[in-house]
């Protein structure tokens, strides 16, 4: 029969010897660009635990530097793949440093990710939030956007926005159509005062 008080280890010696900062750290060193997971066998350029390096409790001591710390940053090759041709340009010509060029890219990879009925939820829900400042903002862009068109893609957008106003029209209540009524009557007000101001603005040139 066992014995339930035998003691394996009577003396109370730490069968597991504790490595001093120094030795870990030169560990660190040898590889700058792993990160925390790295270490512990469970990161990207490490994913095997059976080869980790240290324990959790190692690296989480207060006076270790890594090389890579948080996430990886992605090359900049995969960032220009996932880019605008207008993004490249304004990086190029130094008109937004390395952090927005990626955020950019990232933000676009991100939306062509989307289908269309979430981008439609989104559009609607940052549409909503604008003020008056960034609504002209974003008014001017479209119309930016239309003259640089390609008579192709043009004809293409204007097809495309009839037959949606078509079925939108047809799915309307009449209190609805009139709201809609008047909103493109406030439009057309806006649309003249633009040209007279454009107007008055050539004639003093």
């Amino acid at each position: 029969m066992e014995n339930d008080n035998f003691n394996r280890n009577p003396k109370g010696n730490n069968q597991w010897v504790l490595r001093s900062d120094d030795v870990i750290q030169k560990i660190i060193d040898k590889y700058p660009t792993w990160t925390k997971t790295d270490f512990m066998g469970r990161g990207y350029l490490n994913p095997d635990e059976k080869n980790a390096l240290l324990t959790r409790t190692e690296v989480d001591r207060e006076n270790l530097v890594f090389g890579q710390m948080g996430k990886r940053r992605r090359p900049l090759k995969e960032i220009y793949k996932l880019s605008t041709k207008e993004n490249i340009l304004r990086f190029k010509n130094k008109e937004i440093d390395e952090d927005t060029f990626r955020k950019n890219a990232l933000s676009k990879s991100y939306r062509d990710q989307m289908s269309k009925s979430e981008k439609k939820k989104k559009d609607k829900l940052r549409y909503q939030n604008l003020t008056k400042e960034q609504l002209e903002e974003k008014r001017e862009r479209n119309r930016n956007y239309l003259e640089n068109l390609s008579g192709k893609k043009l004809e293409k957008l204007k097809i495309s926005e009839t037959n949606r106003q078509k079925k939108r029209w047809a799915n309307m209540s009449e209190a609805q159509k009139e709201i809609k009524r008047e909103g493109d009557r406030i439009y057309q007000k806006r649309k003249a005062e633009m040209k007279r101001k454009e107007r008055l603005k050539n004639a003093k040139n």
